[in-house]
């Protein structure tokens, strides 16, 4: 931190801001108001914080019972860095990313930091106000405040119409809406450049060319999405989040997809995939702040720097710390202890739908113990949990030790429930889920404490994702079943809830089973693994739970991607398709290692 008299943010959230239920405490105890400076101020019963007066005591902080205020201190030379504010006392963002050509350029940073307004902003989708919010954006201001970088010509460049850029934004669940009529029509609607039948092929759009938009998986309108952005002829694309609901193996074709677009072009990918983004990245950009408050870019650094920077939780070239410890990643694969016994047992199981068959191996899950599901989608995991959880009954087969009571998280969440958090979280798991332990074990680890006043319909994805990990694991059951965790959570969040579902499920020693395409995810939260494979939307084949390393060696085998281990960190890396590494590990049949 600088030594100067820093720069002092105050942001008020005003969903979370109760002004009916305000007691006014955080102006009462204000000291500068006290001494009668009006550092907080009520307009129409709305609390206003002058931050020139404010002296950052963060009494208010602690006095507001909705925890709705943040006060932070920041380097003072962040001031003359403003990019863009929302408005007084709200979102602040720092500094932008910098677009190089030919290679792509990765941004990772916890949601509510300010990544998708910066995409937006170099979209040329929102003007940056340089931090005057009460007068219109103008453009040659924003170009004038670059002069002298690289985002000086960029600017320049994009309004002046020179360069054109694609956007793929983030919530590709909303194209129905917007969009009618056929795959191929959109995809012919949109195609300006570039070769068509490879986009259709790579992406494996093919078998969905004569569906009618509104009948796809959110997998299948993801990649149309990218289909019909890349397709444009632009100088810039611009890609949000493009891995969400897509398996390995597309995550896979759409990393080797842009990565053959990125040439003599700029590319930028927001994505929380570490893995994912750690592979089709050329460099990095670190985003930090706190949520929903601020958020601050740092410069592009080389792949592995810059996310170990974000890992490591601190920034050298602006010596701020901004997490209190590093995020390690275990290197040693865990073991049943002698005295686990199956929590669940079933015989070999079969299910026959039209035109679609699965059959899973005999198994049994043990008491205390994660199982990591992993396979492409439409090829029946989802259909197993089922089964799993009695909402289908197995056409042959049975499941032989049936714990009484199962806690399910589905794959697809509703926002239909009238209440509050609290409610809902009281409502599915009882009075205990807002109990001390709770807090303490689930509900602030997972940063959903401060959620309990919100409605659950007016919550994003990655929060609603949450408050249902933490509804699902706080009821009283007798093992837990959780499909796809990690949709739209950002990269600590996806870790955090990793180690939250681990140490639950081995302090209460209940049994646990997790679905996900976060290679990151999987590999941290899994005590063995079931893998799936066959022909998906045809025929589905579920193994044997095995230990994680034959487990996943099996898997990226399919997949026919190596991974190695990160040395600072721990964190499993993809390996270059045909580097040494990649060639030398398939050479050996080694394609998951676990550092000893």
């Amino acid at each position: 931190m600088s030594e100067e008299t820093p720069l002092r943010v105050a942001v008020i959230d005003r969903e979370l801001c109760n002004p009916d239920r305000c007691t006014h405490e955080c102006q009462r105890f204000c000291p500068p108001v006290r001494m009668g400076i009006p550092c907080i101020e009520f307009v129409e019963g709305e609390p206003i914080i002058n931050e020139e007066l404010c002296i950052g005591c963060g009494i208010c902080v602690k006095k507001c019972p909705f925890e709705a205020i943040t006060i932070v201190n920041l380097p003072k030379e962040l001031s003359t860095q403003l990019i863009h504010q929302y408005g007084v006392n709200e979102f602040r963002l720092f500094r932008l990313p910098t677009p190089t050509k030919d290679g792509v350029l990765g941004i990772i940073g916890r949601n509510g930091t300010g990544k998708s307004t910066a995409i937006k902003i170099l979209a040329g989708k929102l003007i940056p106000n340089l931090g005057d919010y009460t007068s219109k954006p103008d453009p040659d201001k924003v170009i004038e405040f670059f002069r002298g970088e690289k985002l000086y010509y960029y600017f320049k460049d994009l309004y002046e119409g020179n360069i054109k850029v694609a956007y793929k934004p983030q919530e590709v669940y909303l194209i129905p809406k917007a969009v009618k009529g056929k795959v191929k029509d959109l995809i012919e609607k949109a195609y300006e450049y570039g070769d068509k039948d490879y986009t259709i092929d790579i992406l494996h759009l093919k078998n969905s060319l004569n569906k009618d938009i509104k009948e796809l998986s959110g997998g299948e309108l993801q990649r149309l999405a990218i289909a019909a952005a890349s397709l444009k002829k632009a100088d810039v694309y611009l890609f949000d989040e493009p891995s969400s609901y897509n398996d390995i193996f597309e995550r896979m074709a759409v990393a080797k997809y842009i990565n053959k677009l990125s040439r003599d072009k700029y590319v930028i990918i927001v994505d929380h995939d570490l893995a994912f983004l750690d592979y089709i990245s050329n460099y990095v950009s670190v985003v930090y702040g706190e949520p929903g408050a601020y958020g601050i870019f740092t410069r592009p650094e080389s792949v592995r720097t810059g996310i170990n920077i974000f890992l490591d939780g601190y920034i050298p070239s602006d010596n701020m710390r901004f997490r209190e410890s590093p995020i390690k990643f275990s290197t040693v694969a865990p073991k049943h202890s002698p005295e686990a016994y199956p929590a669940m047992k079933y015989t070999k199981l079969k299910k026959y739908f039209k035109g679609f068959s699965l059959e899973i191996d005999e198994g049994e899950i043990m008491q205390g113990e994660v199982i990591g599901i992993v396979g492409p989608n439409a090829i029946g995991k989802t259909t197993f949990i089922r089964m799993l959880v009695g909402e289908i009954e197995p056409d042959e087969g049975e499941i032989i030790i049936s714990p009484e009571k199962m806690a399910y998280k589905p794959q697809y969440l509703s926002t239909d429930y009238d209440g509050t958090v609290e409610d809902f979280l009281t409502d599915k798991a009882g009075k205990n889920a807002t109990s001390r332990w709770a807090i303490n074990s689930l509900l602030k680890p997972l940063n959903i404490y401060n959620l309990l006043e919100r409605e659950v319909r007016n919550l994003s994805g990655g929060e609603l994702q949450k408050v249902y990990i933490a509804a699902t694991l706080l009821q009283n059951a007798d093992i837990y079943l959780l499909d796809e965790p990690s949709a739209f959570i950002d990269v600590e969040d996806r870790l955090e809830v990793a180690t939250a579902i681990n140490r639950f499920i081995k302090l209460n020693k209940k049994p646990a089973a997790v679905i996900d395409h976060d290679l990151i995810l999987i590999d941290a939260v899994s005590d063995r693994i079931i893998v799936f494979d066959g022909e998906p939307s045809k025929k589905g084949y579920g193994g044997k739970p095995q230990n994680k390393r034959e487990g996943m060696n099996k898997f990226l085998s399919q997949v026919n991607i190596t991974l190695r281990r990160d040395k600072h960190s721990g964190r499993p890396r993809i390996n270059k398709p045909n580097s040494r590494l990649d060639r030398e590990q398939k050479e050996r049949g080694e394609y998951y290692y676990i550092a000893k």
